[in-house]
């Protein structure tokens, strides 16, 4: 039986980023030879299959790229497939969290925290200006190299959580949750 890890990119339509990231990372994956890592993308918005945002297949096609297919959402199921889920905001998280199993919730991690081990966003770059679009291209395009450079090093195995295990993927409300208990706790001991 092949098993394989399974990669899922997420933003807001599935019309930009993520489908960018999953083609990039595909296209990386198979230049380098290297198999057991599978790959798709979701979005968080259910606007029907719709086909990608054209500003940002005409960037892929720029950069080498075939950026192709249909707008997925979101599943409970899709979501559960995954070893990693790999979100471009905050927002997705969160909106991830209202479907996704609280035991799988360590699954999800920032594009750029897991990819260019930094904080922060990647902007959203639909109904912008070219230049955001290949900007966002190329930032994703630089995270992604990185990925596939560590996975290279020490490929990722199915349940193999050393990627993405972090207290900065518990959405931040649970963490004050949890603050306010332990407080709330410390407090009734004096």
């Amino acid at each position: 039986m092949n098993m394989s890890y399974k990669i899922c990119f997420v933003c807001t339509g599935n019309a930009c980023r993520s489908p960018f990231a999953e083609c990039v990372t595909k296209k990386l994956l198979a230049d380098a030879g290297m198999n057991g890592i599978e790959v798709f993308s979701l979005g968080t918005l259910d606007w029907g299959e719709n086909p990608r945002d054209a500003a940002m297949v005409d960037v892929a096609k720029e950069l080498g790229y075939d950026l192709s297919g249909t707008t997925t959402v979101m599943t409970r199921e899709k979501l559960m497939a995954a070893d990693v889920v790999i979100v471009f905001d905050d927002r997705h998280r969160d909106a991830i969290t209202r479907v996704l199993d609280y035991s799988h919730w360590n699954r999800i991690v920032l594009f750029n925290k897991i990819a260019l081990d930094e904080d922060g966003n990647v902007e959203d770059p639909h109904y912008q200006t070219a230049t955001v679009y290949r900007n966002v291209a190329k930032h994703i395009e630089n995270g992604c190299k990185r990925l596939v450079e560590q996975w290279k090093l020490q490929p990722p195995k199915p349940n193999d959580r050393r990627l993405h295990d972090s207290t900065d993927n518990i959405p931040l409300a649970l963490l004050q949750l949890a603050r306010g208990i332990f407080f709330l706790a410390e407090s009734i001991d004096r």
